[in-house]
């Protein structure tokens, strides 16, 4: 008798517990006044900045620091009580060096808002005090001050070597540039450097800090909002690699700036989102997912078996990509840094990855044919490194990403004497695709 040919298939829902790392944001009431600038103190408290506007005086404001412990006490820093107009507070790894910044004495026309919006109504001036262990001394200006330009934000290097800070000095690319000083054998600072357009925009740039990793950290005003905004990019040996812009909770509609850190699980940020300036408290939380996997279990009971195909991630993102759900992405010339119009399309292609975590994927960069071929091989090299280096901020392990640069020697299209910018535009890009699963 012939057998009968049939497929049993039984589903069985289970349920799977992954640990997922999500960020807690809870903001650190400190009164009606506005707060902002959040540094860590040795016994649990933080120093900040306290805004306070008269409006009796015209709308004028002055600002100062005020320290609250670990019990939410508040107490003012007198040290610092002459400075009507004071921000930015830093202080060394051992609590020897205090560094901070106040308004000069010198009247400029643009603007009044001089700690955040990037415009100065007096020059900003970084000040330096020390401890001797009784006392703080007497406060100095930094060498490199001005009464023509600004310096300020100041932070040290981890290994306190350098000096980082703000200015908006000529010879920059745009408003607030971020500089670093060389710390001398004697102490003493050593001439400005600029940090590049690696990281310096035609924007301000501001609040440069660094977490106990070495990653760097800073807010930019690059939007077409104007609006302050968190990024990160990691170290390079002496430099750092493309930066990226930080998700949320980090980043919203508003000024997002001035990043500190407890430790790797818990800092500070100030931001605006909320209408004022208020200082938010970030916190790692662990938070239990579920995901229902489904279970198929073929039982043969006949020599001929009826295949199941299951799609697999490779042909999942050819899908997404037809669908538009994932997208290549392009850059303007000569550029390497993510337009912030293509940071959905990677949240998309990092989604897709944390959710098929074998999955090795090819990040290949290309240029358009204009320029000449080693520099265009460099500068696809940048590109796809831009897009690693997003992807890794937000928790891919670099050893799932494959960087591969090809310059302009793989065209979408071809092109000529005649070939417009859109076409040009089009070459500039990094494509992905999947090595192994």
């Amino acid at each position: 008798m012939k057998q009968i040919i049939f497929i049993a298939l039984m589903s069985i829902s289970t349920i799977v517990f992954a640990q997922e790392k999500n960020y807690k944001m809870t903001q650190i009431s400190t009164g009606k006044n506005e707060v902002w600038g959040a540094i860590p103190t040795a016994d649990r408290g933080i120093i900040f900045v306290e805004t306070i506007v008269n409006i009796n005086d015209n709308n004028m404001y002055s600002s100062r620091l005020v320290i609250m412990d670990k019990d939410k006490k508040e107490s003012i820093l007198s040290i610092f009580d002459k400075y009507k107009k004071i921000g930015s507070p830093y202080v060394s790894r051992d609590g020897k060096e205090f560094y901070f910044i106040v308004s000069g004495t010198v009247h400029s026309t643009i603007g009044k808002n001089i700690f955040k919006s990037g415009t100065v109504y007096y020059p900003l001036q970084l000040m330096i005090t020390n401890n001797t262990g009784k006392e703080w001394t007497e406060p100095v200006k930094f060498k490199y001050n001005s009464d023509k330009y600004s310096n300020g934000d100041p932070c040290l290097s981890p290994d306190e070597k350098y000096l980082y800070f703000i200015s908006d000095k000529t010879g920059g690319y745009g408003g607030f540039d971020i500089y670093r000083s060389k710390r001398n054998d004697d102490g003493s600072w050593g001439e400005p450097e600029n940090l590049g357009n690696n990281i310096n925009t035609n924007g301000n740039e501001r609040f440069p800090r660094f977490d106990s990793k070495g990653n760097f950290y800073f807010s930019s005003a690059t939007s077409s909002s104007g609006n302050l905004d968190l990024f990160v990019c990691s170290p390079d040996g002496n430099s750092f690699k493309e930066p990226v812009k930080m998700d949320k909770p980090f980043n919203s509609d508003g000024d997002d700036f001035a990043i500190s850190f407890i430790d790797e699980n818990s800092g500070y940020i100030s931001s605006n989102r909320d209408g004022l300036d208020r200082i938010y408290l970030f916190q790692t939380e662990t938070i239990k997912k579920i995901d229902t996997v489904k279970i198929i279990e073929t039982i043969k009971v006949t020599d001929t078996i009826k295949v199941i195909e299951t799609p697999t991630p490779d042909i999942i993102l050819v899908d997404l990509l037809k669908k538009d759900e994932l997208q290549y992405i392009n850059f303007d010339f000569d550029k390497w840094r993510i337009a912030e119009k293509h940071i959905p399309a990677l949240k998309n292609l990092m989604n897709f990855m944390k959710q098929h975590p074998t999955v090795i994927m090819e990040v290949s960069g290309y240029t358009d044919c204009i320029g000449k071929d080693d520099y265009n091989l460099k500068l696809s090299h940048r590109r796809a490194v831009s897009v690693r280096d997003y992807l890794t901020t937000n928790g891919i392990a670099s050893n799932r990403i494959v960087v591969k640069e090809f310059g302009a020697s793989k065209p979408l299209i071809e092109c000529d004497k005649s070939t417009s910018e859109v076409d040009h535009e089009a070459n500039r890009r990094v494509e992905y695709k999947i090595l192994s699963y």
